[in-house]
């Protein structure tokens, strides 16, 4: 099988459990964002945030995607690596979709656009992109998967696992939230709704738009969009 149960059965995090599948959504949103940023540094030969939210290199984007593959190693577990090719491509381009659609739908903005290439959907995804997240798919249960989950067993002490877990649930919790409501504001900006509360006014001063097109440079406004706004999510 691809993921085997080891380690110590008295670990907070052991099997797959709660305190598991957050260590791994908080593993990807941290290494996702490693990842994509030394990948535009290759190619594009300059640094680029690469970041989903205001506080931490930390990418919501690559915690879910890291939690829906791991589920979905109960599924693949015995299967072949065709399996686990195909299953990898629907989740992850059915994910990619979702995003976009879901933070245009919420902020009227987008942050890629495969418009311009090769047997897109809606611009959202993209038949090469799905490749690459069936490839990922394949090293994740095979490779990454087993060794995080070792990593977290031996490297996470279990005497303060539980609470050192529940710190970092209330910091990702309250780091969503502030980057949310923060991305909202500038599109309330943009549409020129003044600040309604303390709270907003708060947004306004803290995270203006030149502070957040540093954080989100690929994010732009849907009606300002025109086919080149394209990059990795």
């Amino acid at each position: 099988p691809p993921v085997k149960d080891t380690g110590d059965p008295k670990h907070f995090a052991h099997g797959l459990n709660f305190y598991k599948l957050f260590w791994v959504f908080f593993i990807c949103c941290f290494l996702g964002v490693v990842m994509e940023t030394v990948f535009v540094l290759a190619v594009d030969h300059r640094f680029m945030s690469r970041t989903g939210l205001v506080w931490g290199p930390f990418n919501l984007v690559y915690g879910i995607g890291g939690l829906l593959m791991t589920v979905c190693c109960i599924w693949f577990k015995g299967k072949s690596d065709r399996w686990i090719f195909a299953g990898g491509m629907l989740i992850g381009g059915g994910f990619e979709y979702f995003c976009s659609w879901l933070q245009e739908t919420l902020t009227g903005t987008v942050s890629w656009d495969y418009s311009e290439m090769a047997f897109n959907l809606n611009g959202r995804i993209n038949l090469l992109y799905c490749f690459f997240w069936g490839i990922l798919a394949l090293v994740w249960v095979k490779e990454l998967y087993p060794r995080i989950s070792n990593w977290i067993e031996g490297h996470v002490p279990n005497s303060i696992g539980i609470t050192l877990s529940w710190v970092l649930i209330v910091f990702m919790l309250a780091n969503s939230f502030v980057s949310g409501a923060a991305v909202l504001r500038m599109a309330g900006r943009y549409e020129g709704l003044p600040a309604a509360n303390g709270f907003t006014r708060w947004l306004d001063q803290a995270y203006p738009d030149d502070k957040l097109a540093k954080i989100y440079p690929s994010m732009m406004h849907v009606d300002q969009l025109d086919g080149t706004a394209g990059g990795e999510p």
